[in-house]
């Protein structure tokens, strides 16, 4: 396990509890130092290469703010998607047209102290309503995509900032449009990514906000489990000097810029076979709030343990990079991807193809898989 980083925390008063009720409400926040960057990186500006990509072995996984933005993304592109890993995400459109009072308060971000526990309000009927809507309208690809595709939950039992009420509503949705759902949700877990990699302890919350667990007295590997849900018997994980090559590319290309609080450039991890011609499967990997790379440099990258299983099985990583975005319009100060419509000043699209974020992170994985 990599060595803890020091890190600064402060609280910061949030919105009411749900349903307009006066509970009072806090919201941690931690900012850890930046790690150093052990290995040299193209710098910003490079261009994103084309690989050989192949098309029924595209996925998207996240954590968080990035969990609810895969969903978005796997259920928008269902077409392109043919698996999805959601850790501590919320069902799609959740927020729905009200907001960051509405996602606050329905769906994740905050913790009661009145009770230690996230808020949570199912909206789940309505994101089954909105989705077959926008399935209908063409907006989005239609939701027969979904069935039968592998779908990997993941839900703390302890986690105070998505309650494990709202994960199992995503499964509820899933497992209703016909996804294979397999659901990791009996961790004593705060709120995390988890991985063999993971600086913090499983019941604790803090940045990074990168977890390791255990199952049996041995450490768990929750990337294991979702990459063998889509690709079957896998090639055993490198735990030594990995073969492929991690660096930066040029997000701005694609679109991004501060009005979609995304940053100058993102990361891509390749292995050798794959920058040498060979076919590959690629995953788009999001990150939560508070875990961009101006915050903790790159925490997220190195310590997901998706790379260590991508260099050996064939797989091109993506690694999207937010930043926060301040005045004017809605305010994205946790540099959080868009789950509730803050991009370009007010997104009421944010959860559908047309979606200001949504053709961001589309282009940057057409760019790369040579998608029409």
């Amino acid at each position: 396990m990599n060595p803890r980083r020091n890190a600064v925390f402060f609280l910061v008063a949030m919105l009411g509890g749900c349903g307009g009720s006066n509970a009072s409400v806090t919201s941690t926040l931690a900012f850890a130092t930046p790690p150093p960057e052990t290995s040299t990186l193209a710098p910003v500006g490079a261009t994103l290469l084309q690989y050989n990509i192949d098309p029924s072995k595209i996925y998207v996984v996240g954590i968080s703010s990035g969990a609810s933005a895969a969903v978005q993304m796997d259920v928008a592109h269902s077409a392109t998607f043919h698996g999805a890993a959601v850790y501590a995400g919320t069902v799609y459109w959740c927020a729905g047209a009200g907001g960051v009072a509405a996602a606050l308060d329905d769906c994740g971000g905050k913790t009661l102290t009145s009770t230690g526990s996230a808020a949570y309000q199912s909206t789940l009927a309505q994101s089954e309503a909105y989705l077959d809507q926008q399935s209908s309208l063409g907006t989005i690809d239609p939701s027969s995509y979904l069935r039968g595709e592998p779908v990997y939950l993941w839900s703390g039992t302890q986690d105070t900032v998505v309650n494990p009420l709202e994960m199992a509503d995503v499964a509820a949705e899933y497992t209703h449009y016909g996804a294979h759902v397999q659901f990791d949700n009996t961790f004593p877990a705060e709120h995390g990514w988890e991985s063999p990699d993971g600086q913090i302890a499983c019941g604790t919350k803090h940045s990074p906000y990168m977890i390791a667990c255990d199952r049996g007295g041995s450490v768990y590997d929750s990337v294991q489990t979702w990459l063998t849900m889509f690709l079957g018997t896998l090639a055993p994980r490198n735990n030594g000097t990995l073969s492929g090559t991690l660096t930066t590319f040029d997000q701005t290309a694609f679109g991004a810029s501060p009005a979609v609080s995304m940053s100058e450039k993102g990361y891509i991890f390749v292995p050798a076979d794959c920058a040498n011609g060979a076919q590959c499967g690629l995953i788009l990997a999001l990150h939560g709030c508070l875990q961009e790379a101006r915050l903790i440099g790159r925490t997220w990258v190195d310590e997901a343990g998706i790379n260590e299983w991508a260099d050996t099985n064939h797989l091109v990583v993506l690694y999207p990079d937010t930043i926060p975005s301040i005045k004017p319009g809605p305010t994205n100060p946790e540099g959080c991807f868009d789950w509730w419509g803050y991009a370009n000043g007010g997104d009421p699209n944010y959860a559908l193809k047309s979606g200001a974020q949504m053709q961001v992170l589309y282009a940057i994985v057409s760019g790369i898989a040579g998608l029409n």
